[in-house]
């Protein structure tokens, strides 16, 4: 399963690594940036998109909207990732396209179970 996690703290991608690294089924691609993210996006597939929200421009909401007006991504799931818990919020990421939203902090650990279940 390829998958695309975006978060520009340097740290939570880290950790994230480190937490899927001995996972064989799982092929991780990082970007620091919503710009490499679209950069990504563009250039190859993904099964699972992974947007940190809260991000220099383009933030995870531009780059969830930018994802969902390319036809060839329309099969790809999409989670934002946020500290952002109201039902407005919620319901913005839904409407423009986001598939799940997993809020922050989430634990690291559980991160490939929760990827195998969205498949």
């Amino acid at each position: 399963m390829r998958i695309l996690f975006v978060d520009d703290e340097a740290d939570i991608l880290e950790l994230i690594e480190i937490a899927l690294m001995t996972e064989d089924d799982l092929d991780l691609t990082f970007a620091p940036s919503g710009i490499e993210a679209i950069r990504r996006i563009e250039e190859e597939k993904f099964d699972i998109i992974m947007l940190d929200v809260m991000m220099p421009p383009p933030n995870g909401m531009e780059v969830l909207r930018y994802a969902r007006s390319m036809a060839d991504l329309n099969g790809s799931i999409i989670v934002m990732c946020t500290a952002r818990t109201s039902p407005e919020a919620e319901q913005e990421m839904r409407a423009l396209g986001a598939n799940h939203i997993l809020h922050k902090p989430f634990k690291p650990l559980g991160l490939a179970s929760y990827l195998r279940g969205l498949v």
